[in-house]
């Protein structure tokens, strides 16, 4: 019995210690976190073609003094009465689409192949006439480039002759 008594009292003194005031060693646990969930993008959808069946450029929904602008133009500067575009598409499909839209009596060609629709007036302009100065030309780092100038309406009517000469003979005036 005695050495039951020992064994008795080495459980015991283990059962002791094992309580100690000392906190349980934090529990691991094995479960393995679910990946985060990642939305997944939205399909972007196709972009709108900017040639027609035909393989003629199509229309945007851009107009600019009446002119209703080709698909395919992207703008590079735009002031007052300026507004210059770039574009990928091959000259000669923009000239073949502003030619038909624009009424004008002078048309400047140069051998570059630059042409400038000079005093045009869009076809379908309603309202008011605006008159532009359209230039479609071949440009270094993209395949055209089309500059719209709106120009300044004429004055409704022009100052009397009388007027007009009062003012020449003061400003000589103050000129001398």
């Amino acid at each position: 019995m005695h050495v039951t008594r020992a064994a008795l009292g080495i459980v015991i003194g283990l059962v002791v210690i094992g309580c100690g005031d000392e906190p349980d060693a934090p529990v691991v646990s094995e479960e393995v976190a679910p990946a985060p969930v990642v939305p997944r993008p939205e399909p972007r959808p196709a972009p709108e073609p900017i040639y027609g069946a035909d393989g003629e450029l199509l229309e945007s929904d851009e107009v600019v003094a009446g002119l209703r602008l080709p698909r395919g133009l992207r703008p590079l500067s735009s002031r007052e009465r300026r507004h210059v575009y770039g574009s990928d598409v091959p000259l000669a499909k923009v000239q073949r689409y502003f030619g038909p839209r624009l009424v004008t009596g002078q048309v400047d060609a140069r051998p570059s192949g630059r042409a400038t629709y000079v005093d045009a007036v869009p076809r379908d302009v309603r309202g008011g006439e605006v008159r532009l100065d359209v230039t479609i030309e071949p440009a270094s780092g993209m395949a055209t480039r089309v500059e719209i100038v709106e120009r300044a309406p004429a004055p409704l009517s022009a100052p009397p002759e009388e007027e007009t000469l009062r003012e020449a003979r003061e400003a000589w005036r103050q000129a001398d």
